[in-house]
């Protein structure tokens, strides 16, 4: 068994990601995929496709499809730019925040309750938490 960090932060993010799967397809009828798509763009605001794709870090093919199917369940809705009429601008809808809305309180509820059972300190993990992501953004800036 491999007990190296690395090897258990990846695991740990792997089976988080597949439970979010499970926990929104059952209970919002969304996939994660999706519900990180409109968090981010919930968080962004009006965006351009290419602004949305650089945000989730996708390339911009990808993005259109996934936008191509979030438009079909009124989630989301595109428009030209009036700056440049080859761009697209994305705006999340109402229906597309009540999913978010919805989304988080699930997996919050279902995380925070993960924490009771393992006996973690939530405030302290959320912290630590910042703290690795801060130190991971200014060291893959250093090693630009």
């Amino acid at each position: 068994m491999d007990n190296s960090l690395a090897y258990l932060l990846g695991k740990l993010m792997f089976e988080i990601d597949r439970a979010a799967d499970q926990l929104l397809q059952t209970d919002v009828g969304i996939s994660y995929r999706r519900f990180l798509f409109l968090t981010v763009l919930q968080h962004s605001g009006t965006v351009t496709q290419h602004e949305l794709a650089v945000a989730l870090g996708y390339s911009d093919p990808a993005v259109s499809t996934m936008l191509v199917e979030l438009a079909k369940d009124d989630y989301i809705q595109t428009t030209k730019s009036p700056e440049h009429g080859r761009k697209r601008l994305v705006t999340i809808t109402a229906k597309g925040s009540e999913v978010v809305a919805k989304g988080r309180q699930l997996l919050d509820s279902h995380f925070d309750q993960l924490m009771v059972i393992a006996d973690v300190d939530a405030q302290h993990y959320r912290e630590l938490t910042e703290r690795l992501q801060q130190a991971l953004i200014t060291k893959l800036k250093k090693e630009k």
